[in-house]
């Protein structure tokens, strides 16, 4: 019996020493950073990274944002130094319903609320519609590329122009796309000068080129907890790239163009537990 115990034992220690090389390898290999790129979270802290600690944490080696309660007001995790012209990689997931977005050159509005003003990338689910992955200008301009759309966003008599020149794929064609929970969506943020571009999966979301004089060219990254119900959503593998010269994204991403759209969204669809409301150029 003693030599069955310790070849029982053996067999155990060799099987969990085996785990843990191919699990150690396995993160090794999901963290690689890209040549070039720095990555902006460590996987393990908020290093860098300051927001509320009852909205923000670090589970399962991803940013992770949320609560079980209501949120009051949009919360955001502050990255403490800005860009200007970069490629952005990350991934995100969200869990259920909710309001999130990754903001880039973006300004800080109120330190001790951590509040933000500045576009970003939507992450929503797939039933908020046109507002899927659209560019939203928080605190400012509100919608200006929504899903699908190839535009040029202007100033005209001192308010904001949209001319929808085309769509990059069809909004069936990109909600296809979308990875369901527990898997990751993969996505690419460009900006170089007034070009900004939005990626999901490979796919092309919105190309915009943004000629309003208001626009900011260098800014802060900041991730979103929208006020409203309980929610939760996770980023990781977050790295990025300073430009300086123009991409060349001939080919890059896969798009398939098509007629243009209309330049602004319909209603608002609510999320679970909240009360439809009336639109507002503050709150995607």
């Amino acid at each position: 019996m003693k030599a069955r115990d310790t070849y029982i034992c053996m067999v155990a220690a060799w099987a969990l020493l085996l785990t843990c090389v191919c699990g150690a390898a396995a993160a090794d290999k999901a963290t690689a950073v890209p040549s070039g790129f720095t990555s902006l979270f460590d996987g393990k802290t908020l290093k860098g990274w300051h927001g509320s600690e009852s909205i923000w944490s670090v589970h399962d080696g991803a940013i992770t944002g949320g609560s079980d309660q209501p949120i009051q007001s949009n919360t955001f995790l502050i990255y403490e130094r800005p860009y200007g012209n970069f490629e952005l990689h990350y991934k995100y997931r969200m869990d259920g319903d909710g309001n999130s977005g990754f903001q880039f050159r973006s300004i800080v509005s109120d330190e001790s609320k951590y509040a933000v003003k500045g576009v970003q990338a939507n992450v929503v689910p797939t039933d908020q519609a046109e507002r899927f992955g659209m560019l939203w200008e928080e605190g400012g301009r509100g919608e200006l590329a929504l899903l699908g759309h190839k535009m040029v966003i202007s100033r005209e008599n001192g308010k904001v122009a949209k001319n929808v020149l085309a769509s990059t794929n069809s909004r069936e064609l990109l909600f296809s796309k979308v990875r369901a929970y527990p898997e990751w969506n993969d996505v690419e943020v460009i900006a170089y000068g007034n070009h900004l571009v939005h990626a999901l999966n490979g796919y092309l979301v919105f190309d915009a080129v943004d000629n309003d004089p208001n626009a900011r060219t260098e800014g802060i990254f900041a991730l979103q907890a929208h006020s409203g119900p309980p929610m939760h959503v996770q980023f990781k593998d977050i790295v990025v790239k300073p430009l300086t010269s123009e991409p060349d994204l001939t080919g890059r991403f896969i798009s398939n163009p098509g007629p243009p759209t209309p330049a602004n969204p319909g209603p608002r669809v609510p999320r679970k537990g909240q009360a439809e409301s009336k639109p507002s150029a503050r709150t995607p």
